[in-house]
């Protein structure tokens, strides 16, 4: 079977001086490393047919438009797939692997308040599936300093949290992330982490 490959975009919380990593922190130092992704009111481990049932339950509009499309993509990850993680303003956390297919676990630690969200208030991301590490999540990459064939930076920069890009790209972008080599590091020693010539990243 051909891999996938998914790029995932990650909240930025309302708040806190980790605002943009917030929700990557958390997903990479669960027990098993995951990625999550919101509409939690649904439990998106379902098959289509009966998430598309409890949407009409929760929400007053119909299942259409932007969420339903992603959450089709959602939907189609699979075993094996590779995923990209990123925060803003286009910043690459890490490559994973899909370990565990798509589950719905609830846990308060992962209701997040989050900048920007259409409908204010708390985003629960209890939609999650697990990954093992290609790249080490601790060394965020900007986009815009890998020099990628444009069409690939663009299709990585589109605002909306589920974007499925085509397999022969992870091999464009894992060379292109092999051969980076920053300019300087700028990390803080109260945080450990480390960053590109840009300093602190975020989504």
């Amino acid at each position: 079977m051909v891999q996938k490959l998914w790029r995932i975009r990650l909240g930025a919380a309302k708040e806190g001086y980790d605002r943009f990593e917030k929700v990557f922190d958390l997903c990479k130092n669960e027990t098993t490393p995951c990625l999550a992704v919101g509409w939690g009111k649904l439990d998106l481990s379902k098959e289509i047919e009966e998430i598309e049932k409890d949407w009409k339950k929760n929400y007053s509009e119909s299942f259409g438009g932007i969420d339903a499309v992603q959450i089709k993509r959602w939907v189609k990850m699979k075993n094996g797939d590779h995923v990209i993680a990123m925060i803003r303003p286009g910043t690459i956390c890490s490559i994973g692997e899909i370990i565990k297919e798509r589950y719905h676990k609830e846990d308060d630690k992962f209701k997040i308040e989050i900048k920007g969200y259409k409908e204010g208030g708390v985003v629960r991301f209890f939609n999650r599936i697990d990954v093992e590490w290609i790249m080490k999540p601790d060394n965020y990459i900007k986009i815009k300093y890998l020099d990628l064939p444009k069409d690939l930076a663009a299709k990585l920069n589109i605002p909306m949290t589920i974007v499925e890009l085509d397999s022969g790209d992870f091999k464009t972008l894992k060379d292109k992330i092999d051969l980076y080599e920053p300019e300087k590091e700028s990390s803080s020693p109260k945080y450990g982490r480390k960053y590109d010539v840009e300093g602190k990243s975020g989504r």
